[in-house]
């Protein structure tokens, strides 16, 4: 690009949006690319910093601009789940449709961001978002970027699922099975269901059932297909989930589920959660007393993705371990 000082730049097209910070008091946009600059504008161009311009040379037009390549990234991340923002400063930012949980594909944002310039920035893998959040920003680092590392985005994503996606809660009712001989004989209250109750809620969750049972294999194992055939679309067992010898309710989950992911797990507190599934797919999760008395919790880890009928696999557990530690 050509450098030519502000005075003499009447007449001439800006290449890309020029911002005005003010701490505390202003941040916008006052001259946008495309914009041909007049006498009036000079002193305020002055006033931003901006004693030189710079044009477009006849050579330049073969490289592509920072707004084309937003563009071209955002395709990447596109999903019905997402909607774009305009273009501005050369950003794109994903913004999500619906409340649901955000997905990464992590491997293919480390490959793009790993090319040279570009950049897809993302919000955690597995979080919690509401609609109209943003979820995502892509830009390149430079005003105009030399093609091939655009095409070499594209080849790395060619025949690929997008980047990133929201998935909506779907899991609506749940049950809660309740189990400690304690509690069954009326010698202590049930604390669990309120506690559980009130941190699904901001996901539309309702209880449909609830089942309170002594600490016996055989009728947690009945519960637990009681509240199922109760309409139950995700299963909470709490109680009896620590390794004393009469804690029964991790194997009464393994001898009912079809499928237990993991019994224990990097985050903290929660290490010793339970994760299960039925045969049609509907989630268990054992609960630790621990878990439901802090937060966050693994509890605000997992059962948003639960509800969002993401499948935990083991590989997902073990990733967890990285920011797993969980504190206010």
């Amino acid at each position: 690009m050509k450098e030519i000082h502000v005075k003499d730049a009447v007449g001439q097209a800006l290449c890309h949006d020029i911002v005005r910070i003010v701490i505390g008091e202003v941040k916008d946009t006052p001259f946008k690319r495309g914009h041909v600059i007049r006498e009036e504008d000079i002193e305020l161009l002055l006033q931003l910093g901006k004693e030189h311009i710079y044009v477009m040379e006849e050579g330049d037009y073969e490289l592509i601009h920072e707004e084309t390549v937003a563009e071209e990234l955002y395709r990447f991340c596109e999903h019905p789940s997402l909607s774009p923002t305009p273009v501005q400063q050369g950003k794109i930012e994903a913004i999500a449709n619906h409340d649901g949980v955000l997905t990464v594909d992590v491997e293919a944002l480390h490959a793009i961001n790993g090319i040279g310039d570009l950049t897809i920035v993302t919000r955690f893998h597995g979080t919690p978002v509401k609609e109209g959040d943003p979820v995502a920003g892509m830009r390149c680092i430079p005003l105009l970027l030399e093609a091939w590392q655009l095409e070499e985005a594209k080849r790395l994503q060619t025949d690929k699922e997008p980047i990133i996606q929201v998935h909506p809660f779907v899991r609506k009712r749940m049950a809660i099975v309740t189990t400690g001989s304690e509690v069954y004989e009326g010698r202590i209250q049930d604390a669990f269901t309120a506690v559980i109750q009130d941190r699904v809620a901001p996901f539309g969750v309702e209880l449909v059932a609830h089942e309170i049972v002594p600490d016996d294999t055989d009728r947690i194992i009945a519960a637990i297909r009681s509240v199922k055939d109760q309409g139950a679309d995700i299963i909470f067992c709490t109680g009896g989930m620590s390794v004393d010898p009469d804690d029964l309710t991790p194997g009464a989950i393994a001898r009912v589920a079809s499928e237990v992911v993991t019994y224990g797990l990097p985050v903290l507190p929660g290490s010793m959660v339970c994760i299960a599934y039925l045969e049609d797919h509907t989630p268990i999760m054992g609960v630790p007393g621990g878990v439901l008395y802090s937060s966050p919790s693994a509890f605000d880890v997992i059962v948003p993705r639960l509800l969002a009928d993401i499948r935990i696999t083991k590989q997902d557990c073990i990733h967890m371990g990285h920011g797993g530690f969980q504190s206010k």
